[in-house]
């Protein structure tokens, strides 16, 4: 009776330890968004600086680009270019409207942005 017992309890802190390292994951993989305009963009260096509106206050945000870093720039013509890294960095003017996505670290995944016209 007791072995029973024990097998169930083990049974179910392994349920539990298999659901929350489930939850701990997925809260890991969670991106998030940085909405603004680019303030400037520096190939060379690998570094985007946006301003984003935060509250009643526009701030700086300055980003660090990898190489691997997936850009999508629509000109101001319209035509969707789709590059990588310093490629896609030296597209980006100021003024652009520009969405980024970024890992919960803050490591710059995608760039979306839009050339004003």
């Amino acid at each position: 009776m007791i072995r029973a017992f024990v097998f169930a309890g083990a049974v179910v802190v392994a349920a539990l330890l298999i659901g929350s390292s489930d939850a701990s994951a997925a809260a890991q993989q969670k991106t998030q968004m940085v909405k603004g305009t680019v303030k400037s963009a520096d190939s060379k260096n690998l570094i985007l600086i946006i301003n984003q509106k935060l509250k009643d206050q526009v701030v700086d945000r300055e980003l660090s680009i990898n190489p691997d870093t997936e850009f999508s720039v629509t000109g101001a013509d319209g035509k969707v270019t789709n590059t990588v890294g310093k490629e896609g960095l030296a597209l980006l003017l100021a003024g652009a409207d520009v969405q980024v996505k970024c890992d919960k670290d803050v490591n710059v995944l995608k760039v979306t942005a839009k050339l004003k016209k």
